[in-house]
């Protein structure tokens, strides 16, 4: 059971994926250029109870000297670019939920392996809807322990989401190609974006690189977006057989 035709779920990814991007970029935008607070140090070690990493002679701290870093989300932390953020990933997060559904009754693999990826790729795709819907209520620089709690939730769940979709959809999904590129080649390689960004994020983060780890966030976030283009061409090629037929 499919709540939405081939030709109204593909503008509804379209449009999600173009909504969230935009948001995000805009956000970031008024960011950088808003001034204030925003370019002022900003001392939130208070916040940890217990730092894993220690940016401060010693000492648990985290300090940033020239004012918010250029994560997605420090775009969450003043007004009025929070509006534009909150509204692109919270909209964002209830469109993943509602395709995650939607992807689920339209995935109907033979074996027992891609049955059980696609549970999971259902149940991954919800949590990472859901979180992506609170994680706005918890700005960083004023609830980052839940911030980074949230956002982790929604890191971890997009590269599984990916992986048990490619898993469930490969079989399906032999011989679709976008531009002479076959979807499940360019789904592994996607996959692999979101793990590396992740990764060398981290290690980023641990050592203090801000600048440097947001831009392999970005990287997380378009390749993950992207993951969801890739639907596109499986609806293009139903609409063709349809048509033809």
């Amino acid at each position: 059971m499919t709540m939405l035709t081939d030709a109204h779920l593909r503008k509804a990814i379209i449009g999600a994926v173009s909504f969230v991007i935009c948001a995000s970029i805009l956000s970031q935008i008024m960011m950088q250029m808003g001034g204030g607070p925003r370019d002022e140090a900003i001392d939130i070690s208070d916040q940890l109870n217990v730092s894993p990493v220690e940016l401060c002679d010693g000492d648990a701290c985290l300090i940033f000297e020239d004012g918010l870093p250029p994560f997605i989300s420090s775009a969450g932390g003043f007004y009025p670019e929070r509006a534009v953020f909150d509204a692109g990933i919270g909209i964002g997060g209830l469109m993943m939920i509602a395709f995650s559904f939607e992807a689920f009754h339209r995935t109907k693999p033979e074996s027992e392996l891609r049955k059980a990826a696609n549970v999971c790729g259902l149940i991954s795709g919800v949590t990472i809807g859901f979180s992506m819907f609170n994680i706005i209520a918890y700005p960083f620089n004023t609830e980052l322990l839940i911030h980074i709690f949230y956002a982790l939730v929604i890191f971890w769940g997009a590269l599984f989401w990916a992986i048990c979709m490619t898993v469930a959809r490969k079989e399906l999904d032999q011989g679709i190609t976008w531009r002479k590129w076959e979807i499940n080649q360019i789904r592994i390689t996607l996959c692999s974006v979101i793990l590396f960004s992740f990764i060398f994020m981290s290690i980023l983060v641990n050592s203090g690189e801000f600048i440097a780890a947001a831009i392999f966030e970005w990287m997380l976030m378009f390749a993950s977006q992207g993951f969801l283009l890739t639907f596109i061409p499986i609806l293009d090629t139903t609409a063709a057989q349809q048509s033809s037929n």
